[in-house]
């Protein structure tokens, strides 16, 4: 498992290479490209007209089950698509959300690092205006 070419670059240039915690290091750059892949809409790259998220304003506005369900595919097909280095994605909806408007996701995923697996898990909001926050 490798960090993502312009930041193992951006290491070097800081002297960081080959020092700190490396899964800390992997799971920052996975939370970062996460966050970038899921608030970049799709049709914005030429070179890749479908990555990102599909306009959902229709299915923020109603929260059924159905509905839910088809963003938690959504979200899990975005990811598999597109951040290869990590596998076994699943994502599921938490209902017992505070924040009125707010969708909370749960994603687990695994990637291999040295030959070992790691299991990873992100919380992942969507809130009202449709943007992504993703955190650890």
């Amino acid at each position: 498992m490798r960090l993502r070419l312009l930041e193992r670059l951006r290491a070097v240039e800081r002297g960081e290479a080959r020092s700190g915690n490396e899964m800390e290091a992997l799971t920052a750059s996975l939370e970062k490209h996460l966050v970038f892949i899921l608030n970049t809409h799709q049709g914005t790259s030429q070179s890749a007209p479908d990555f990102g998220m599909p306009d959902f304003v229709s299915i923020m506005g109603n929260s059924d089950l159905d509905n839910i369900r088809e963003l938690t595919q959504i979200i899990t097909d975005v990811i598999e698509k597109y951040e290869p280095r990590i596998g076994n994605v699943e994502v599921g909806f938490n209902q017992s959300t505070k924040d009125t408007g707010v969708l909370d996701f749960t994603l687990n995923c695994s990637m291999i690092v040295n030959g070992v697996r790691r299991d990873l898990f992100f919380n992942t909001l969507i809130t009202p205006d449709g943007s992504v926050r993703v955190r650890k």
